[in-house]
């Protein structure tokens, strides 16, 4: 009874860690966003300096907000695709866009 036991919280106990852990997520579809996130981050960092110099403060905060935002999307996609094995993400994914735009 007691052996009996023993087995069943150890188990219980396993089944609670596997629950725990995230699934590996496609690598493909992570990547993807997270260049789409690089490219919006860019894009609100020029937006941000135009209302600067046209002195619109009210816009030149909520494009600071927006970039905050895609600096948050893009440390979670570089969080996941560590996870799923691939080294220096955010820098891997910058040289892609590079490529892609200048060759």
């Amino acid at each position: 009874m007691k052996k009996l036991t023993v087995m069943m919280l150890a188990a219980f106990l396993t089944a609670g860690a596997f629950a725990q852990t995230t699934p590996a997520g496609d690598k493909k579809q992570d990547s993807k966003d997270l260049r789409k996130d690089i490219r919006d981050e860019r894009a609100d960092k020029r937006e941000r300096a135009k209302d600067i110099k046209a002195g619109d403060k009210a816009a030149a905060k909520a494009e600071t907000k927006d970039i905050r935002a895609d600096k948050k999307d893009i440390k979670s996609d570089a969080r996941d695709l560590k996870k799923d094995g691939v080294k220096h993400p955010v820098r891997r994914a910058r040289r892609q866009i590079h490529r892609r735009n200048h060759h």
